[in-house]
């Protein structure tokens, strides 16, 4: 786990987006941040076809997600609107 990032418990499924869309706590910070499904099905390893299971894979990743936002937040790769998307 990485203490400078705090995932807030706020994931939450956007099936217009295909994207888990969550809060997090950066340095002080608060950053919306996001995974898209296809990096979701990328870290678990198999094909993610049923909306409701989205939380569910997000929260069994949710370390390698932590290490990813990590390597965002190194290279300042920001969306123009200040999130992370992984």
């Amino acid at each position: 786990m990485n203490q400078s990032i705090i995932i807030s418990d706020d994931q939450r499924w956007q099936a217009v987006n295909q994207q888990v869309e969550f809060s997090a706590q950066v340095m002080g910070a608060k950053v919306q941040c996001a995974v898209r499904k296809s990096t979701l099905e990328h870290l678990v390893g198999l094909p993610l076809t049923n909306d409701d299971k989205m939380l569910e894979a997000y929260h069994s990743v949710q370390f390698d997600i932590e290490e990813l936002l990590e390597q965002k937040l190194q290279q300042e790769d920001f969306e123009s609107n200040g999130n992370i998307i992984v």
